[in-house]
């Protein structure tokens, strides 16, 4: 986001207060001011990430194009016993990347009751009462088309030739860019970021809150996302589409994708360019879909599943969570398997039923 926004530090200590368990490892505890919540594989300034497990280490800074060191202020909260079961390559690589880190008795426990501060101060906070065209905190380009009964929150931008119809709301801190379009009833959450050209349908949500819960003490305690949708250019969603906010990395839509009408796309799910999702799919937190990926009517993708280039799922097909679908594989049924294989099994069905 490109937003003049500016968010207030948390101390370290303050966290304490809210987690007991934190116990800090490396690191002062009265210089340690924290801005946000980020993620493993695209840590920010003055932030902290979350590790669960040896995995999520081994990504750490995967997706950034320059070398982790050269951020500033940056922290880990691990989970002990993950911590002691590391590798000393392991323990070195993590005491080398970050300037602080300290381990927590539950990962998902913290990520709960320390997420929830971030979101109040980042969103919870904002003014959703006024809108920013009276307040003067909004900045529309005069060549964009506003029709009537349209609420355009404080801070959001929206540029030339942007075109948003009536019952349309548009919520704090968001970017609309050039040529866009919103058809009637659509909203867009908080920190949220639409490209240029970008059509989106009667009814659709843009970032609300992701489906993230973890259970403990008794009860499923709500992870707080923060981290908004980026929808990047040419993209065309249908209507009563819901794509849900990152928790501490975005949502993503890529160039030239197209999502059908009644699509959920869930928390942290990354799809990349010229992707067709047909109506009524589903894809879960953390799902990966690379260029080109092609999915029918009514599929099923699980969590954290990611499909190869070119990959294609059949209408109602499953794919299994942490799946690895192969660059220009295509699958059907469920649970997912090679066409030729489902095709072949189907028939041996139909012999043993006339049996």
């Amino acid at each position: 986001m490109t937003q003049n926004t500016q968010s207030s530090m948390f101390s370290l200590s303050k966290l304490k207060e809210i987690d007991p368990s934190i116990h800090l490892l490396k690191g002062e505890m009265s210089t340690i001011s924290i801005e946000t919540i980020s993620h493993n594989e695209i840590p920010k300034n003055h932030s902290f990430f979350f590790i669960k497990s040896a995995k999520y280490l081994k990504l750490l800074g995967s997706k950034l194009n320059f070398d982790i060191k050269e951020l500033d202020n940056l922290g880990c909260l691990i989970e002990a016993s993950c911590f002691e079961s590391l590798s000393e390559d392991l323990k070195e690589r993590l005491e080398n990347s970050v300037d602080w880190f300290a381990t927590v008795e539950s990962v998902d426990k913290a990520m709960c009751l320390l997420s929830k501060p971030f979101y109040d101060e980042q969103i919870g906070a904002l003014n959703y009462q006024v809108d920013g065209r009276q307040m003067g905190t909004a900045t529309i380009h005069p060549e964009a088309e506003i029709s009537q009964n349209v609420f355009i929150g404080e801070n959001v931008t929206i540029e030339a030739g942007v075109k948003i119809l009536s019952g349309c709301t548009i919520l704090p801190n968001v970017i609309i860019k050039k040529n866009s379009m919103l058809y009637p009833n659509v909203t867009v959450y908080p920190n949220s970021e639409i490209g240029e050209r970008v059509r989106i349908h009667a009814g659709t949500a843009i970032g609300s809150d992701g489906f993230g819960y973890n259970f403990f003490d008794g009860a499923h305690h709500k992870i707080w996302h923060i981290a908004g949708v980026r929808i990047s250019n040419d993209v065309e969603i249908g209507a009563n589409t819901m794509v849900d906010a990152g928790a501490f990395k975005p949502t993503l839509i890529g160039d030239g994708s197209k999502i059908d009408n009644g699509v959920q796309i869930s928390h942290n799910v990354e799809i990349a360019k010229h992707v067709i999702v047909c109506g009524l799919s589903g894809i879960a937190g953390s799902a990966e879909l690379s260029d080109y990926v092609a999915l029918g009517a009514g599929a099923g993708i699980a969590p954290a599943a990611k499909l190869g280039v070119g990959a294609q799922l059949a209408a109602r097909g499953v794919i299994s969570e942490n799946a690895v679908i192969a660059p220009k594989e295509v699958i059907a049924g469920h649970p997912g398997r090679p066409l030729k294989e489902w095709l072949r099994s189907q028939a041996v069905l139909r012999k043993l039923a006339k049996k």
